[in-house]
């Protein structure tokens, strides 16, 4: 019998998503149950200096 395992906890699918489509990876990112804390923070604190670097840029 096949379980139904939901995409957001297979790690490897979140990360192709954030790298091909961020929006939808951050929301499997923030969704997943089997990606560790430690790696959820990492990618966050990833996005806000990115977001950060972009109001600089574009505000100076």
């Amino acid at each position: 019998m096949k379980t139904n395992v939901k995409w957001y906890n297979d790690p490897q699918m979140v990360g192709t998503l954030l790298i091909f489509w961020p929006p939808v990876g951050i929301y499997g990112v923030y969704k997943s149950e089997t990606i560790k804390s430690n790696w959820k923070k990492t990618v966050y604190g990833v996005l806000f200096f990115v977001l950060i670097l972009f109001v600089i840029k574009f505000l100076t």
